[in-house]
């Protein structure tokens, strides 16, 4: 089992995974800014802008967010009936609505909003629209009737107020009391926003998130790893205000720092690199662009193969590439149109081999990742959601970065 560790590279707090081997993987910046991100606020519209099919909402005197029309089922409006609001379209200026930050500002795009809240814990997912009980897709039919059994025979009230997903972690539990906590705390949270936001102003914070710290957390099998280590007090008294499975540490030696000890400077610098390579010697070249994000497959270090053995060679390092992308990709927190040339290979056997193994990969991220198709000039399109910054802009003012 590996650790979990967080600590401060060139005055960033970042969140790495290690393995038994104590190979570092970066898995979050942790920033203040993102802690608005879950935050449910009372904003006002400021703006209608139908051409980009959405509006602007204040959320303070100081801060907008963008709320697309998309996103404007159920909507709780507080100045006026919401059976008056059909649809997104019928926003008007003015109109005062309950909504939770759902993405950070990226580059000049402003912070996106959603006017159905969501909760996320340890073992569901909780959301204001719907009313049902959904399952997470890696749970066994075995595990899935075994848990509606139980959630069935459980009186949590204020269930119905909203609709929950059952995460994969709640099948790991062997006593569901902790899942059962979660429901009621979070059917309790909906209906209590619902409530009191009809009597709160404008501007009012109705829900306040946890630290980025305990958000990165809940997305991460706690069991599997032995704890959390951290060289920091205040990251350290955080940890100790969680309910978590893993042990918790505060790492203190002078002469070691925890950075130097497993090498995070090094990994960083790796996930900020251009050029990637794979284990068969081939590399990729990843550049982010204003509009999109291209990726260049490379066989590298296997050019001077000849005969049979090159159509083998690019089909194993386009396969090899295909699991290092979908690597990357969450690593770096690239999101958008991701476009990825890949070697030129002979067969429609071995590019449909390479799409199937490409599309099982993109489909274990956890934010929402998709092959569009590979186009007549064999570029394979892919498109991911953008959550939160591109790792590369958290140092950009950086001069280690070039």
């Amino acid at each position: 089992m590996g650790k979990i560790v967080i600590s401060k590279v060139w005055d960033r707090l970042l969140l790495f995974l290690t393995d038994e081997q104590s190979h570092p993987q970066l898995i979050r910046v942790l920033t203040d800014e993102q802690e608005m991100v879950g935050s449910v606020y009372i904003g006002r519209v400021s703006e209608v802008v139908r051409g980009m099919d959405g509006a602007f909402v204040a959320v303070s005197n100081e801060q907008k967010v963008f709320l697309p029309f998309r996103e404007c089922e159920n909507l709780i409006l507080t100045n006026r009936e919401t059976e008056a609001l059909a649809r997104g379209e019928d926003l008007r200026q003015g109109d005062e609505l309950v909504v939770q930050i759902t993405s950070a500002a990226v580059k000049t795009k402003l912070p996106g909003a959603s006017g159905n809240l969501s909760f996320t814990g340890n073992y569901c997912v909780c959301q204001s629209e719907g009313h049902g009980i959904h399952y997470s897709k890696k749970l066994s039919a075995e595990k899935i009737q075994e848990l509606k059994q139980a959630i069935g025979s459980t009186d949590i009230p204020q269930r119905k107020c909203g609709s929950f997903t059952i995460r994969t972690n709640a099948g790991l539990l062997r006593d569901l009391v902790p899942l059962f906590q979660e429901m009621r705390q979070f059917a309790n949270l909906l209906t209590e926003i619902r409530q009191t936001c009809m009597h709160r102003t404008v501007y009012s914070c109705l829900y306040r998130t946890e630290t980025e710290t305990a958000k990165a957390l809940k997305g991460i099998p706690l069991n599997q790893y032995d704890e959390i280590v951290t060289d920091l007090p205040v990251v350290y008294r955080q940890l100790e205000s969680l309910d978590v499975p893993a042990g918790i540490r505060l790492y203190q030696d002078d002469l070691l720092p925890l950075a130097k000890l497993y090498s995070l400077e090094t990994h960083l610098k790796q996930a900020l690199s251009k050029n990637v390579w794979l284990p068969g010697g081939g590399y990729l070249v990843i550049e982010p662009t204003e509009a999109m994000t291209v990726i260049d497959v490379n066989s590298g270090k296997g050019t001077n193969v000849k005969g049979g053995h090159r159509k083998h060679l690019y089909l194993n390092t386009n396969l090899e590439a295909a699991r290092e992308i979908a690597r990357q990709l969450k690593l770096r927190n690239l999101s958008g149109m991701i476009m990825v040339d890949f070697i030129n290979m002979d067969s429609k056997e071995e590019e449909q081999k390479l799409l199937e193994s490409l599309s099982k990969q993109l489909a274990a991220d956890p934010i929402k990742t998709r092959l569009v198709d590979m186009t007549g000039l064999g570029i394979v399109e892919i498109t991911r959601k953008k959550e939160y910054k591109p790792l590369k802009e958290y140092f950009l003012q950086d001069r280690k970065i070039v």
